[in-house]
């Protein structure tokens, strides 16, 4: 994935080293895709590159997410800054849906070439571009999108080679501009950005250990917040195989509440509160009503219906089909969520204390943790997202545990002494539960599912949530279980048995990351420490990673970049910082 992203905090774009943007959606996260040459030839590029053979050397500008691409053929060269707008102006913050591309003559006299060829709606009907009032006009239908450029419009349309001898700028902007822009323009917007950037990289708390992949990782998952609500999506891309020539592609534009605690985790040990509480805020805004039905996954608005299709005109990422939008886990049933959302809750309000807990809030976790109550002993479709089957799975009942553990630690600072005690007994209820239908003694350690005898990486996460103490005997069994059974080449798999597309080939990266924090739980900081920078040294030429790596080739697959691989990324430096 040799690809940088450019974003600011409503959508997001990917520019190849080569200097191609392949990947954007406008004017959100979630809207459909402009350029998408990422997932088909036709779908769609803006690309600037020098003329003739040359080679290319792409890096983001220090503590930002403002991204350079050198292009050099050894005689002429030129800089391409690409970034989309975010600064502060008053109280407010202002992201307009819009690319800046910046090029610069560096040496000799380069020759470019621009070739704009949008694709609108995800590419279905028929794009036109045009020249219209100083710009050039891309239109499919009711949307339009407008290119403005100090380059000359009919060369542009033309893809004709053009002499670089100046600073020049291009400017793609959802919304037509009632002044034409100059390139004075681009440059304030350019140096306002770059300092919001600086600006809140410097705020960041960084790790004595890692402290660059932590930053880098910090501004991914910044780039990933939808400011407008605070939800954060899992990837800005859809489709990007899991495994390449296979079926495992969807869309991951949209808000998993099981990330949330991570989340929190994550954006509290950089010392950045304020994208935390706007997380919060989300979650209170989705589950207002006591007769909402949770589902795993929403819209970065909040919505529930994310109906899952598939574009049979596409290819796919290397003929990887098919290519989905929209998300059909927001169908299943997971029991996991209650205790995510019910952990996030206590963390933000009792252990970081960000602010006092209000009624609503209140009358949130009697609902969750009602709802638990009742429906822990039902089977489900698991952490994974099974869409064909359901069991007793070990993780959605640990998960169960802590949402009403969590419900009982609220009910008990809030001196509600009664309920804390109703709602103690129905955790140990469920811990005993687990004990005893969970264990495998024959293989020693915690399995997948009750009754099963296969293990799973997120077991993994019993000591993190408090359900085993890292010296209990059957913790340290059941990592070094996962240990001998899971890795392969260095990296750390979900699980290796056969599922309902098969049997995984590829690793998740996120795996690999809670195994370190499991193996340095258990005394094995050496172990712990190869595995994490072996996954580090599988990140892309800009420190991106994305959901998972084919154990085999060490290439990145899966939707790109991942905030879930970041997230965890971020806590697992900052664990093997505290020695």
């Amino acid at each position: 994935m040799r690809y940088g992203l450019i974003g600011n905090c409503k959508t997001a774009a990917l520019v190849h080293e080569n200097g191609s943007i392949d990947w954007c959606c406008l004017p959100n996260f979630d809207s459909p895709s402009a350029f998408a040459s990422l997932l088909d030839p036709g779908g769609g590029r803006f690309a600037v590159r020098l003329k003739g053979v040359h080679k290319t050397r792409q890096a983001y500008l220090p503590e930002t997410n403002v991204l350079r691409t050198e292009f050099d053929d050894g005689q002429n060269a030129f800089v391409a800054i690409d970034f989309m707008p975010r600064y502060r102006e008053g109280e407010a913050y202002r992201h307009p849906v819009e690319i800046h591309r910046l090029l610069k003559p560096l040496r000799g006299s380069p020759e470019i070439e621009v070739v704009f060829e949008p694709k609108l709606n995800y590419a279905m009907g028929e794009t036109r571009t045009e020249s219209a009032a100083g710009a050039i006009r891309a239109v499919n239908g009711l949307e339009d999108l407008f290119l403005y450029s100090s380059l000359d419009a009919e060369s542009l349309l033309a893809s004709r080679p053009l002499a670089l001898k100046k600073d020049e700028f291009l400017l793609l902007t959802y919304h037509e501009k009632i002044v034409p822009p100059t390139i004075g323009h681009s440059l304030d917007l350019f140096e306002k950005t770059k300092a919001y950037w600086e600006n809140w990289s410097r705020v960041c708390r960084l790790p004595a250990l890692y402290p660059e992949a932590v930053l880098r990782s910090a501004l991914v998952l910044k780039l990933l917040t939808f400011e407008e609500t605070g939800a954060i999506i899992a990837a800005p891309t859809s489709s990007l195989p899991e495994i390449v020539g296979e079926s495992r592609n969807w869309d991951y534009r949209y808000c998993w509440m099981r990330d949330s605690s991570l989340m929190l985790e994550s954006l509290k040990s950089i010392g950045h509160f304020k994208e935390a509480r706007a997380f919060i805020h989300f979650l209170l805004r989705i589950f207002e009503s006591k007769q909402t039905e949770i589902q795993i996954v929403y819209g970065i608005d909040g919505r529930k219906d994310l109906t899952e299709r598939m574009l049979t005109h596409w290819r796919g990422f290397k003929d990887s089909r098919p290519v989905r939008i929209g998300n059909a886990a927001c169908e299943t049933s997971q029991n996991d969520i209650f205790g995510e959302i019910l952990n996030t809750i206590y963390l933000h309000y009792f252990y970081y204390e960000f602010e006092p807990m209000t009624d609503d809030v209140w009358s949130l976790v009697r609902f969750l943790v009602n709802t638990v109550a009742k429906e822990w002993p039902l089977r489900d479709a698991g952490i994974w997202e099974f869409r064909r089957r359901k069991a007793h799975f070990t993780f959605s009942k640990v998960l169960s545990w802590v949402a009403v553990q969590s419900g009982a630690k609220i009910a008990k600072r809030l001196g509600k002494t009664g309920v804390a005690e109703r709602w103690a007994v129905i955790a140990e209820k469920i811990r005993r539960d687990i004990e005893k239908k969970a264990w495998n003694p024959k293989i020693g350690a915690f399995t997948q599912a009750y009754g099963s005898d296969t293990l799973d990486a997120s077991l993994l996460l019993m000591n993190r949530y408090g359900f085993l103490p890292k010296d209990d005997p059957r913790w340290i069994s059941t990592v070094r279980k996962c240990e001998e059974s899971l890795i392969r080449n260095g990296f750390v798999f979900r699980y290796v048995s056969e599922d309902e597309f098969g049997r995984p080939k590829t690793a998740l990266i996120a795996c690999s990351l809670w195994m370190v924090k499991a193996l340095t739980s258990i005394g094995e900081r050496e172990k712990a420490v190869r595995l994490f920078e072996n996954v580090l040294a599988h990140a892309n030429h800009l420190g991106l990673l994305s959901e998972d790596i084919d154990p085999e080739t060490g290439s990145l697959t899966g939707n790109f970049p991942q905030s879930y691989s970041h997230m965890a990324v971020i806590n697992a430096a900052h664990l093997l910082s505290q020695g």
